[in-house]
């Protein structure tokens, strides 16, 4: 080999040596790259906080109204749940109706209650739509739930989205559904079930209460024996539950044009300050069965309908036996 041809060859190994060299300083670079990101990335994901739902205890859901708001809001899609502090004049009806449901929703996502009344400054928890809670139970299913309440089960989890395990003791939101008489507490499930028998002769806002009272026309103290529902005269009137006529009659006393039905179990219900009559003497008539129309007969400052039940001689609170 002549010298020109050595030359060439030991250049040819000096660039191949420097490429050799270049190329390891680029993998090795890339290689240490790699490994500083995949830390940064391993130390980014380390700390980023895994969220937990709060848990709660079926005590602390049952009593604490703002524990089960916090329980609830996490929970349930499409729903607002807030905590409402009873103000004078509060009761569940008016509160129902200013959201725009009935008095059950207020009544099934409060399981705690144990009556119909609510005092001043008593905390309540308000949905900003009907519904009702299910108390889950031992051996609950989704299936099993939603056959309860006659609703499609994939509605239902939809609905739940925060809920993955069914644990007995907490809840699950009932959209548009009244609450299951079966699992509520043993004091409100008897008044369930007495309001069953009776349902309001009309819809409208009651004027005066059950109790005592300074009487609108004689201005004297006296006991209401019942409770006036203001509505304009005209208004349909329909039996509070399935009886027989034993008055209808426009000679009434105070009443003035009046109809009592007597019922089953010694229940009577009067009706009073009618316009007119549309039920005779005798006559079996079913609930919700149109019996006549409001007026200002008898003894009144305006027109309303005077609503009685009586259990023998003994007159009834009618708000706590009607919806």
């Amino acid at each position: 080999m002549n010298e020109n041809n050595e030359i060439k060859v030991i250049n040819l190994k000096n660039l191949y040596l420097r490429w050799s060299v270049f190329v390891a300083l680029i993998l090795g670079a890339l290689v240490t790259a790699q490994i500083v990101v995949a830390k940064k990335a391993e130390a980014m994901m380390t700390s980023v906080p895994v969220v937990v739902l709060p848990s709660y205890s079926p005590e602390t859901l049952l009593n604490d109204v703002d524990a089960r708001v916090k329980y609830l809001v996490l929970r349930v899609k499409d729903v607002d749940f807030f905590v409402y502090s009873v103000k004078p004049k509060d009761n569940l009806w008016t509160l129902a109706k200013k959201y725009g449901y009935s008095v059950h929703t207020l009544i099934g996502v409060n399981p705690q209650l144990k009556t119909y009344e609510i005092n001043i400054n008593q905390k309540i928890v308000v949905p900003s739509s009907g519904g009702s809670l299910h108390p889950i139970q031992d051996g609950d299913t989704w299936s099993k739930i939603s056959k309860h309440y006659d609703i499609d089960d994939k509605v239902l989890q939809l609905k739940n989205f925060g809920i993955t395990n069914l644990v007995p003791g907490e809840y699950v939101f009932i959209p548009g559904k009244h609450p299951a008489i079966d699992l509520m507490n043993k004091g409100m499930q008897e008044k369930y079930e007495l309001r069953s028998l009776f349902r309001s002769p009309l819809c409208g806002c009651p004027s005066s209460h059950f109790g005592k009272r300074k009487h609108p026309v004689t201005g004297k103290i006296s006991f209401h024996g019942g409770v006036d529902i203001a509505v304009q005269s005209g208004t349909w009137v329909g039996a509070a539950a399935d009886g027989v006529v034993i008055v209808a009659s426009r000679n009434v006393g105070h009443y003035g044009t009046a109809v009592f039905i007597d019922h089953k179990n010694g229940y009577i219900t009067h009706y009073g300050h009618l316009s007119s009559i549309n039920v005779r003497l005798g006559q079996k008539v079913k609930k919700g069965q149109l019996i006549a129309k409001s007026g200002t007969t008898g003894r009144v400052t305006g027109p309303h309908l005077h609503f009685t039940i009586k259990k023998g001689d003994k007159a009834l609170d009618p708000m706590k036996l009607i919806w």
